[in-house]
């Protein structure tokens, strides 16, 4: 498991995507299926880091959590975020921070 870059997020808000199922054929025990988004939203960093997971509120005070997180790939523009049983897709609201855009454009 490799070290993940969560201090990239702190005080941005996220669109966050589940982009594929790879433990449950897409029938996940709470219904967080492929396809599952959560839209301008952020992460809680401390409970993230501290559990190894992503962390993330999706709607009148709904919590929603992964797996625990194996890896992370940073591409121009967004985050893949591979955990134990799916692949997240973490796009970064840029447009509302000034500086954000240079600081994932590297």
């Amino acid at each position: 498991m490799e070290k993940i870059n969560y201090d990239k997020y702190v005080g941005i808000s996220i669109n966050l995507e589940k982009i594929e199922d790879t433990k449950f054929k897409n029938n996940h025990p709470n219904g967080f299926n492929k396809g599952f988004k959560a839209k301008n939203t952020f992460i809680n960093l401390v409970l993230s880091k501290k559990f190894n997971c992503l962390f993330v509120n999706y709607g009148d005070g709904k919590w929603f959590h992964t797996s625990e997180i194996q890896k992370q790939e940073e591409h121009e523009g967004y985050d893949l975020i591979y955990t134990l049983n799916s692949v997240y897709k973490v796009t970064p609201i840029f447009s509302a921070i000034s500086g954000v855009q240079e600081k994932y454009s590297i």
